[in-house]
């Protein structure tokens, strides 16, 4: 059997985060899917952990970049960090690296997210 977890994290006020373990696919988009339903609206800052992703797919950026583009009409941010060198990769691959939805870490997010708050 395929290994996968989420965990969700209130980093500090208006800041949630979901930590990615294993792999992002079709398989677990519903699972990605009702954690972000949880996001409370008072976060404004939805951090994506991938430092333990192994894999994403298309469905897995698909539904990031929803959540991305449903955020940013409310005010709000999704930010990936942390992601390894496949995945990266695939992010590079795709466009998604040079519009600041990438970041190093999860410090570099939260520098570039604290502005949202004020």
């Amino acid at each position: 059997m395929r290994r996968f977890n989420l965990t969700e994290i209130d980093r500090r006020s208006g800041c949630r985060e979901i930590q990615v373990e294993g792999e992002f696919d079709l398989a677990v988009a519903d699972q990605f899917q009702a954690c972000l339903d949880r996001v409370d609206p008072e976060h404004v800052l939805v951090l994506v952990n991938m430092e333990q992703c192994e894999f994403i797919d298309s469905t897995g950026i698909a539904l990031i970049l929803r959540a991305h583009n449903r955020l940013a009409e409310q005010g709000r941010r999704v930010v990936i960090h942390g992601a390894s060198d496949q995945v990266l990769r695939i992010l590079s691959a795709t466009g998604l690296t040079s519009n600041g939805l990438v970041m190093a870490n999860a410090q570099e997010a939260l520098l570039d997210g604290h502005s949202l708050e004020h």
